[in-house]
């Protein structure tokens, strides 16, 4: 991905013959996509920290069952993040349990 930012840069650079306004491009392509998912949500909940917790598993222990960083697993269970259909999956099956059971929309229902 990294490579790719930098032929962008190399190639708008060329092509503008400056570099800010390689850079200002660049800003434009990163301006469209969407982080939704790395903010305070309000819509989805976990109890993932107990799941993990009824296991004796540490978040190091998860992070690496699921093929994910501990970083990842910190902001799952403090709401930060939501996972990826795939992680969900992935961490309810870690933990023996449906990803049902871990992740739930926040509409009066479990």
């Amino acid at each position: 991905m990294l490579r790719v930012h930098k032929n962008i840069i190399a190639s708008r650079a060329f092509e503008s013959e400056t570099l800010t306004s390689a850079v200002l491009s660049l800003l434009d392509l990163i301006s469209d996509v969407k982080y939704t998912y790395h903010v305070e949500h309000e819509a989805v909940g976990n109890n993932l920290k107990e799941h993990r917790a009824r296991l004796g598993l540490t978040q190091a222990q998860l992070a690496e069952l699921t093929g994910v960083s501990r970083i990842s697993i910190v902001s799952i269970e403090n709401g930060r993040f939501i996972p990826t259909i795939e992680t969900a999956l992935r961490i309810g099956r870690a933990l023996g349990v449906p990803a049902g059971e871990i992740f739930w929309l926040k509409d009066g229902e479990k």
